[in-house]
């Protein structure tokens, strides 16, 4: 094993602007999360009448108080984040990327079932209406899917014209339904009404925790408005607060009144029996066929284009999952044809059909499995806010505010990860299949096993050949490790500085030890990690960060008098590359930085320092610069 040094260091961390393409106006904005959030009072009353019988209105009602709280917080994590990226963003910058990519994992499960919920409660509607269709709704929701991913494949995707107009008719339909219930009810259904939303009498203080938690599937879609920032009309803080006021007011308005009407009106046969399409038959009963036509109408369109949605939603996550080397990058190879990110598109809607064919399309298993994803999500948007106004040194009522909000939804994340077990069973173990996979990219368990396979062996050298001969003939002023060791006799070095990024005091770190030992010369490696197989298109084109990182050690170093050799050099590991440039070029010491993250992140990312220590000569030093 080679000995090694450790070296302290301080680095500024400049923030890049972003560049922004905004066009969604308040109005626009609360469409597009209203065409999300607003689905689930279609479903939502059906699946609680199945578990809290009548006390179903006051449960939703009981819920909406944290669902105000938790609004107020997702408007500060859309304005302090206006690159986008809602959890999986707000949880890098407050706890690290794995945390973050943890956090994807999550909103991940709750896409998945959101376009299975979807998509059953979408043909389940348009049932009531078709009687016929009943007896193939598993069918019938499983081909929606696959249509919704073809259409994606293809590069047809949600406008927000198409949202406004939908929910527009959404929210114009509900208004009709509860106006017609008014005109309809007598005194005495008035009182049987109102009395569901404040009865929790007979409620064990355990079965109300039940209840409050299972209630914060009315609120499902909340997280999408972090998603928006990027696209919504600057002041993003003006912008957001009257998105999220119009998001609020319309889901106060008619989630509560829709659920208690619908448990208060309609026959106990029927919620016994029906409760996939309370709406639908709430309209018929207080407004005729006509309204019932209505709702279905709306709710259909409007439930599978949130499934259309949340598939959008999930390969998008896949994407800034490989973007962040937590996912393999074949994840983000492009169709030819339709440059779309096939493969992503195609599990984010595999997993669904497998979740409605394993379920049955049963509404109340499919909700029985929604709550993991929903809360988890939210408990790491809302504990990661608190964190960043902690570290800001907030101390005031809108901070306890916040924590109490935190409290809750992990209250309720906690009551369902023991009441939902099946929840807890699908999303822990796709939650910790995704983190295995994380870990086998971030440490490249994967390709070190195809590597052993000598035709993958070949076809892997060959992709490497060509990309290194891409930058001997485009990228002047760069080499491979091959022109490197041709250079030797003119540029003598003992020391090699394996870099990431841009950083000035790891440079002067190395600069320092040359001259120290009377050299003029140091040899500075870049690694690109890139497996070679199923991961784009061949040669591999060297991506800026590289080159640029290159090209500014190169200057920092010579501006102190020491020539800099800049070595790009590609392969599926890293501290493998780094170990053979370190014998072709005969040195005796290697410097490498290594980032301030946490122990989570270095779980996953220390695997370059641990291969270093494993595959670099015995009397070549280490040296850790943090």
């Amino acid at each position: 094993m080679p000995a090694i040094l450790y070296c302290q260091s301080t680095r500024a961390h400049v923030m890049q602007p972003t560049h922004d393409t905004r066009q969604l106006n308040w109005f626009l904005a609360w469409a597009v999360v209203f065409c999300d959030i607003g689905t689930s009072v279609y479903y939502v009353p059906g699946i609680m009448y199945g578990h809290v019988k009548d006390a179903t209105p006051f449960f939703v009602l009981l819920t909406t108080a944290g669902f105000i709280l938790l609004s107020f917080k997702y408007i500060e994590i859309s304005w302090r984040n206006p690159e986008g990226g809602g959890v999986v963003t707000i949880t890098s910058k407050a706890f690290g990327p794995m945390w973050g990519c943890l956090g994807g994992m999550l909103i991940t499960v709750d896409y998945f079932l959101t376009t299975a919920i979807s998509a059953v409660s979408g043909f389940q509607y348009l049932g009531s209406a078709f009687p016929a269709l009943d007896s193939h709704i598993v069918l019938l929701s499983c081909a929606g899917v696959g249509v919704l991913a073809a259409l994606n494949i293809v590069g047809i995707r949600e406008s927000a014209a198409v949202s406004l107009v939908m929910a527009c008719a959404s929210f114009l339909v509900n208004l009709v339904v509860m106006g017609a219930a008014f005109a309809y009810m007598d005194g005495a259904q008035w009182q049987t009404g109102l009395s569901k939303l404040g009865t929790a009498k007979g409620i064990s203080s355990y079965e109300l925790l039940v209840g409050f938690a299972s209630a914060w599937l009315a609120f499902s879609g909340l997280e999408s408005i972090s998603q928006l920032s990027p696209t919504m009309r600057l002041p993003l803080r003006k912008t957001t607060r009257w998105a999220m006021g119009a998001v609020m007011f319309t889901m106060v308005v008619t989630s509560p009144m829709l659920t208690a009407l619908s448990i208060g009106l309609l026959p106990e046969h029927f919620k016994a029996t029906e409760s996939e399409r309370f709406i639908s038959e709430l309209g018929s009963i207080v407004g005729g066929l006509g309204v019932k036509l209505a709702v279905v109408l709306t709710a259909t369109s409007l439930l599978l284009f949130a499934a259309n949605t949340a598939i959008i939603g999930a390969y998008h996550v896949f994407l800034a999952l490989v973007k962040g080397d937590f996912m393999p990058r074949i994840l983000a190879v492009r169709n030819t044809t339709f440059n779309s990110p096939h493969i992503a598109v195609g599990i984010a809607t595999i997993v669904p059909v497998l979740i409605i064919l394993m379920s049955g399309g049963q509404m109340k298993i499919l909700g029985d499995m929604y709550a993991f994803g929903l809360l988890g999500a939210f408990v790491f948007s809302s504990l990661s806010l608190d964190k960043i106004r902690w570290n800001l040194g907030r101390r005031d009522i809108g901070f306890w505010l916040g924590f109490l909000t935190t409290v809750m939804v992990i209250v309720a994340w906690g009551v369902n990860l023991i009441e939902k077990q099946l929840a807890t069973w699908f999303g822990g173990g796709v939650t910790l299949l995704g983190l295995l996979i994380a870990m086998g990219v971030r440490r490249a368990w994967f390709v070190d096993l195809l590597v052993q396979i000598p035709f993958i062996q070949k076809l892997q050298a060959r992709a490497y050949r060509a990309s290194e001969d891409l930058v001997e003939d485009e990228l002047k002023g760069l080499m491979t490790l091959t022109e490197a060791v041709e250079v030797k006799p003119l540029y003598s070095s003992t020391t090699l500085l394996a870099v990431r990024d841009d950083s000035p005091s790891l440079v002067q770190e190395a600069v320092t030890r040359v001259k120290g030992k009377g050299e003029a010369a140091l040899y500075c490696i870049y690694v690109e990690e890139w497996p070679g197989l199923f991961a784009g298109e061949t040669p591999h084109v060297p991506n800026e960060q590289g080159v640029q990182t290159l090209k500014a050690v190169l200057q920092n170093a010579r501006a102190k008098g020491v020539e800099i050799v800049p070595i790009w050099a590609v392969s599926h590991n890293a501290a493998e590359a780094i170990a053979n440039a370190a014998k072709a070029l005969d040195v005796d010491s290697v410097i490498i930085g290594q980032s301030r993250r946490s122990a989570f992140y270095h779980m996953l990312r220390g695997h370059v320092i641990k291969g270093l220590m494993k595959r670099l000569p015995r009397d070549v030093h280490l040296m850790i610069c943090n």
